[in-house]
């Protein structure tokens, strides 16, 4: 069977377009040359989905009684905000089918947070999110938002690619239809979120621990979706990642001798002592629970062993 791949929204520059305000473009080699062996591409401009031209005067963010503006550079006086806002509308029906979102920082357009916002004077001074992208973050709030820059480092990405992927697992097998299905998602990703959101992981326990009345389901799962998304907006610390080591290792220790209990933990504890990186404590364990798969089901399911194809991680030794 073929298991389709997730479906990402992605400033077209990045993908090498040339549709950037000086003809050129902003291609990504780990997107184009990695990330893309595992994903398909919606790609938009939405300056050039206005009618800008390339090449094209650049724009800027500009605060004012109105709200954030986006104009041109040089006069101020050309006001493409309510356009690009009518952008995000017109793709809407395609943009609802995506896994996740990569953006071109520092875009007035597309930047996520950090784009240069100006007041009065000649220096910015705040960061604002662009006009298309503020528009997505509003209107998808669940949906995986991430700028390129940001993917550099280790962590961001790792999180990102998370959300991606566990989103992806939500449109696609739709666990919110029934209770059933929803707490076999939940199980799945138990110590998942546990890794990034300890909170979050009690949290969503407490939501799904009675779901005997139907009517209310659709509240729960929505309920559930933003909650969990959100704690995987989280970067995982050590001792959350030594806490969750020990809980997974608690499955196996019926089924370990001394000696292999106490070389797990001998492991953890070089993690825990930032000695050794995180992937030589979770693949021993892996190892053992794909051994003792039959005789304990619940832990090999768990989607904390790979949560993302393993040709993604861009620095298995620093995480």
């Amino acid at each position: 069977m073929t298991i389709q791949k997730p479906t990402l929204g992605i400033s077209s520059c990045l993908l090498g377009e040339k549709v950037r305000y000086n003809g050129g473009h902003k291609s990504n080699d780990w997107i184009v040359g990695v990330l893309a062996q595992s994903v398909n591409f919606t790609a938009l401009c939405p300056e050039v989905g206005i009618g800008l031209s390339v090449p094209r005067p650049t724009l800027r963010l500009i605060a004012t009684d109105l709200g954030t503006r986006a104009v041109d550079s040089l006069t101020q006086t050309v006001d493409v905000t309510e356009r690009l806002q009518a952008f995000y509308h017109q793709q809407a029906d395609q943009l609802v089918d995506l896994d996740g979102y990569i953006l071109m920082q520092g875009s007035p357009s597309c930047g996520m947070e950090r784009v240069k916002l100006y007041g009065s004077g000649p220096m910015p001074e705040k960061n604002a999110a662009g006009i298309f992208a503020a528009q997505l973050q509003q209107h998808q709030p669940n949906l995986p938002v991430e700028e390129a820059g940001r993917l550099s480092d280790a962590h961001l990405a790792e999180c990102f690619l998370t959300r991606v992927f566990v989103y992806h697992q939500w449109r696609t097998e739709r666990p919110d239809r029934a209770a059933k299905s929803l707490i076999a998602f939940h199980s799945r990703h138990k110590y998942l979120v546990m890794l990034h959101d300890h909170e979050a992981y009690r949290s969503l326990g407490k939501l799904l621990a009675d779901l005997s009345d139907p009517s209310q389901l659709a509240d729960r799962a929505a309920t559930y979706l933003s909650i969990l998304m959100r704690a995987l907006t989280q970067t995982s610390a050590a001792g959350q990642r030594t806490n969750t080591l020990l809980h997974l290792l608690g499955y196996l220790k019926t089924h370990l001798n001394a000696a292999q209990k106490q070389s797990i933990l001998a492991l953890i504890e070089q993690y825990r002592s930032a000695e050794i990186p995180y992937v030589v404590p979770l693949s021993l364990l892996r190892h053992y629970a794909q051994l003792y798969r039959t005789q304990a089901p619940y832990l090999w399911q768990q989607s904390v062993w790979a949560p993302f194809p393993g040709h993604l991680t861009q620095y298995k030794n620093t995480l």
